[in-house]
């Protein structure tokens, strides 16, 4: 599942917008990325050549050591020379450069929950403010329960309960949700992978077929029932979930879940059948706002070409090189070492990242004028187009004991009215919403206190 990185695969999170962070990744062994076709034809041809006859003494064991010189090297950065820098400083700036430059056709963002967090959407981990750490009154065994597959066809309730404070259409992007929307007007972005079940990127603009839910999304719900599979709607399950129902099928009564990915549930199809292409075409790898922690989502960072540059925006170093997963074939990335020539991080807040880069690149008024006009474009339906408003804090209501079961609706109903009891909920919202106006921007602290799932 999707991990509020923020935080990695599976439910509600990471990743790591407009809604519920992404959820965790699945239980058990993760979906093993497929391996690239050369890979499967080099794998083959041990059988394909079997000897007629033993090498020479010496021989296997050279080829061995062989392999390992080439593996260390390759992996590890020992042995070999420095490979030709990428970026002619490594730096923001020699990032901005290199995207302006016609090396930069095709970027791709891997996103998590941390791009979320200023819209007011808790990650998952983060202490005291993380998703995790306030789910207290739900009674759960342990609180990744809550979105485990198992746990939720037995007892829904505490999901959806949840769901209200997280539901899509109370929030509004945020600043690099709108950076991602220039990278596709400019016909830059090749593709948006996300950890995050927010749908805040669909909510920005980008074009779904440039966007790949990795973790999953509220968009679309379906019935459990493997005989039925009955598809519904982001309205429909609005509309249950807001009336304190547990969502059932029309056709057969089973229980409806949104599409977002929950320990024990496979990730998307789409996921693998797009990621083979997309990283053999990748001139730039643009990582925000997540842990690089949750599998298979993390190992993307080492399927894009020897030569691609990368650059981190997030608030801690992440996704660096681990001398045991580099020999399994997952490398991570290098800031630091004598060896270093394509990775840049650049550490803080994901919104003030890429309004760093946006006026390195010239585009920082740009920016915040496609923000300011969008915004208003919410605003003036209301909140959103379901008629909620869209910017509330998270975690505002956990402060002095608050609970957290308690909807977001219900609670900006009461800061305006504080006697307004719960049950008048029903009744206030079949009246006429008064637009709410856009609070400002909280922290953007990332899922795992420092913008990871």
């Amino acid at each position: 599942m999707a991990d509020r990185d923020g935080t990695g695969g599976g439910a509600a999170g990471g990743g790591s917008g407009g809604g519920a962070p992404s959820p965790p990744t699945p239980a058990g062994d993760p979906p093993t990325v497929p391996a690239a076709p050369a890979a499967r034809e080099e794998a083959a041809e041990p059988d394909a050549e079997s000897p007629v006859s033993d090498p020479e003494p010496g021989a296997s064991a050279d080829a061995d050591m062989e392999l390992l010189r080439t593996l260390l090297s390759r992996t590890l950065g020992l042995g070999g020379d420095k490979p030709e820098p990428v970026l002619d400083e490594l730096s923001l700036q020699g990032v901005s450069r290199f995207l302006k430059s016609d090396r930069c056709k095709n970027i791709v963002c891997m996103v998590g929950a941390g791009i979320s967090t200023s819209a007011g959407i808790p990650d998952f981990r983060s202490p005291g403010t993380g998703l995790y750490s306030n789910l207290q009154s739900y009674n759960l065994p342990y609180p990744e329960a809550i979105f485990e597959i198992g746990f939720f066809k037995k007892h829904p309730e505490p999901f959806f309960a949840l769901a209200r404070e997280l539901y899509p259409g109370q929030f509004k992007p945020t600043v690099c949700h709108y950076f991602m929307r220039l990278l596709q007007d400019k016909g830059l972005l090749l593709r948006c992978y996300t950890q995050n079940i927010d749908t805040l990127e669909r909510v920005a603009g980008l074009d779904p077929e440039l966007l790949v839910e990795a973790h999953g999304t509220f968009f679309t719900s379906h019935c459990l029932r493997p005989s039925c599979r009955q598809r519904y709607s982001l309205a429909w399950m609005r509309e249950r979930i807001f009336s304190s129902l547990v969502p059932k099928c029309e056709k057969c009564q089973g229980l409806v879940k949104p599409d977002i990915v929950f320990f024990g549930e496979s990730l998307p199809s789409r996921f693998f059948a797009l990621l083979e292409s997309d990283f053999e075409k990748v001139d730039l790898l643009l990582i925000m706002g997540t842990s690089l922690q949750v599998q298979p989502f993390a190992s993307l960072i080492s399927r894009v070409p020897t030569n691609t540059p990368r650059l981190l925006i997030n608030k801690e170093k992440t996704g660096q090189s681990d001398p045991l997963m580099s020999l399994m074939g997952f490398g991570g990335m290098d800031f630091d070492s004598d060896k270093a020539y394509r990775d840049v991080a650049w550490l803080g807040d994901c919104d003030s990242g890429c309004l760093a880069l946006a006026e390195l690149l010239g585009w920082k008024e740009e920016l915040q004028e496609l923000v300011r006009r969008e915004h208003a474009a919410i605003d003036a339906k209301g909140g959103d187009r379901d008629g909620e408003s869209p910017q509330k804090h998270w975690g505002d209501e956990h402060k002095d004991g608050g609970n957290p079961k308690k909807s977001l609706g219900d609670k900006e109903k009461a800061q305006s009215d504080p006697k307004k009891s719960l049950g008048d909920k029903a009744k206030a919202e079949k009246e006429p919403k008064k637009p709410q106006v856009d609070k400002d921007k909280t922290q953007n602290d990332p899922e795992k206190s420092q913008g990871g799932q």
